[in-house]
């Protein structure tokens, strides 16, 4: 311990110098003055209140999310879409099987629902499961024209993957009611099936013995009204409206355009022309194969048959037929992936009168069996029961 005053050390606990008497003060007992406290940066009172108000902010903005994720709010949403048969936002809750064709745009395109003029609706109540992972809200509601309110209850599961990574992703589980799976399309073999534009892929078909149909399994489809367009083998495409229901579905039964409809009818009328031309003037298959032939064609089945119907007018001794109008009943395709026809024939035809030189006119209508391959149009490749007996009397 060192004087203040001369400098000289003493021992230390001394209260006056050994060596000029002077009171010695201890330097830690000296007792500065108060000093007045700096101010706050302006800059520092700004970030904190910022601070402040971004922290209430979040926890605010915490709890009205935590609020929109609610299985209730949830269930009100969709079932507000439901009363307006809004398929884009209704599409958004469920939890249906992902593939080709369970897409949004297929949604909206196959479903239609009646809009229902709500009036008014509440949550009765929200119900979670044991463990969490299922809800059911209890919604009551009034419609425009019924004073009784109705009642319906939304069930939700819980996907496994949080929204915005804290609240819970509730779905609409109902979306079950919107679907049908494992659903059956038999079509024609060999042809290539759309549905709303989508091919159905090969990895769908499965194992038959058929010779004539394939069938797909689509392990999820909406239920609705689906354009289904099938191309034959040989490249003729038809189009027809498919109702996707509880049942599977026969596409058995060809839908033409009306373009394919009147040239097939147009085929029709020319080649049963052509063929009774060719058998009243007694011709051979030979001298008329040329008329029916075309690239990669087989027309024996047509030889036979117009041989045996070449014979049978002759015996009958009709002189003149004309085709006057033609009625396609049905159509289907063989094995082989030829068009069966079955037509409805109106003609005019004249024929030698019994025990007499002269001739009678008269005009009937018969069914016909034709079969047709098609390629580049239709093309007759057999035919059976064209009417052979016309009446002399």
């Amino acid at each position: 311990m060192f004087c203040p005053e001369c400098g000289k050390k003493n021992e230390e606990g001394a209260q006056f110098c050994e060596h000029c008497g002077a009171k010695i003060v201890e330097e830690s007992k000296v007792v500065l003055p108060n000093q007045p406290k700096k101010p706050m940066k302006k800059k520092t009172k700004i970030i904190i209140i910022v601070s402040t108000v971004l922290v209430l902010a979040l926890i605010i903005l915490g709890i009205v999310l935590s609020d929109n994720f609610k299985p209730s709010k949830v269930a009100t949403e969709y079932f507000e879409a439901l009363m307006n048969n809004d398929t884009n936002k209704i599409y958004n809750y469920i939890d249906v099987p992902e593939n080709e064709f369970t897409t949004k745009k297929i949604f909206t395109e196959v479903t239609d629902s009646e809009k229902e003029d709500l009036v008014n609706y509440q949550v009765v109540s929200e119900e979670k499961s044991a463990d969490g992972l299922s809800a059911q809200v209890k919604i009551s509601y009034t419609v425009e024209g019924r004073q009784t309110p109705l009642t319906t209850t939304i069930y939700l599961v819980k996907d496994k993957k949080n929204k915005m990574l804290i609240f819970d992703n509730w779905k609409i589980s109902d979306g079950s009611s919107l679907v049908e799976k494992d659903y059956e399309i038999t079509v024609f073999k060999d042809a290539t099936v759309k549905l709303e534009g989508v091919e159905v892929d090969e990895k769908y078909k499965e194992d038959s013995s058929s010779t004539r149909y394939d069938t797909y399994v689509i392990p999820a489809l909406f239920k609705g009204d689906y354009d289904v367009e099938v191309t034959l083998k040989n490249g003729l495409s038809t189009k027809s409206k498919v109702e996707v229901d509880n049942y599977g579905t026969n596409i058995n039964k060809l839908e033409l355009s009306e373009k394919d409809e009147k040239d097939l009818e147009k085929a029709i009328q020319e080649n049963v022309n052509k063929l009774y031309k060719s058998a009243i003037e007694q011709k051979a298959f030979n001298d008329i194969k040329g008329d029916f032939e075309y690239k990669g064609s087989d027309l024996s089945d047509l030889e036979d048959a117009y041989e045996s119907f070449a014979r049978s007018i002759k015996n009958n001794e009709l002189t003149a037929y004309d085709v006057t109008d033609v009625e396609v009943d049905r159509l289907s395709v063989t094995e082989d992936g030829f068009i069966y026809v079955t037509v409805s024939l109106d003609y005019k035809y004249s024929a030698k009168e019994y025990f007499s030189e002269g001739t009678v006119s008269d005009t009937d209508t018969d069914i016909a069996y034709l079969t047709f391959d098609y390629s580049d149009g239709f093309k007759l490749v057999d035919m059976t029961s064209l009417a052979t007996y016309f009446s002399r009397f």
